[in-house]
């Protein structure tokens, strides 16, 4: 996987295990960025420029640094799978 499907199925990941669905979309990250590029192997910076990447895109919102919107949540777990 890239960098951009790997943060993609971690946040995928984090919000099934936290809950998230279709009605309340919305979760706080448990982790850093830091803690996220570490175990994804990856640099904090890349991690970064992926999560504004995902914002951009309309994938993600994000309200405040530790919380995330999913905002289409279908499209970005077919992102995470590598077929978008």
């Amino acid at each position: 996987k890239n960098a951009q499907e790997k943060v993609a199925s971690l946040l995928v990941d984090l919000a099934r295990r936290l809950g998230a669905d279709q009605s309340r979309p919305a979760f706080r990250l448990p982790i850093s960025r830091q803690e996220m590029a570490d175990q994804l192997g990856l640099t904090i910076e890349t991690v970064s420029r992926t999560i504004t990447r995902l914002k951009q895109e309309g994938l993600i919102a994000l309200p405040t640094p530790q919380d995330v919107v999913l905002r289409r949540p279908a499209e970005l777990a077919a992102f995470a799978e590598g077929a978008a």
